[in-house]
């Protein structure tokens, strides 16, 4: 991915969520300009950048590292389930238990409702 579709990326996500820039650049704690370039895509946003952005947005580190181009990116899970990894890393195993019963339950219900409409 180039600075370009980083920038295009992350205006769409801001966009999406309703979030200025300067927003951003509050929540992540990082200068407004260091997000002006980013998004003019006139700076390639280093590590530390990226890394407070993901923070700030609540995403994982990785999806916005790949979407900066620096890991290659990763196809074999949606970006919700990549966003249910990255909430379960930040729960206590206890409650990570409760989930996995939960999604077990779900699971068992579709092998056994293959028809049934998934839930909203």
């Amino acid at each position: 991915m180039t600075n370009i579709d980083f920038a295009e990326w992350l205006g769409k996500t801001l966009s999406d969520r309703d979030i200025k820039p300067v927003e951003l650049a509050r929540l992540a704690r990082i200068d407004p300009g260091v997000i002006s370039r980013t998004l003019s895509a006139e700076r390639k946003p280093s590590t530390k950048t990226l890394e407070a952005i993901a923070h700030a947005l609540k995403l994982p580190t990785d999806l916005v590292f790949e979407k900066a181009g620096i890991l290659p990116q990763k196809i074999e899970q949606s970006p919700i389930k990549r966003k249910l990894a990255h909430l379960a890393d930040d729960l206590p195993d206890s409650d990570v238990e409760i989930a996995i019963a939960l999604l077990e339950q779900r699971a068992e219900y579709y092998k056994k409702n293959p028809n049934a409409k998934p839930a909203k």
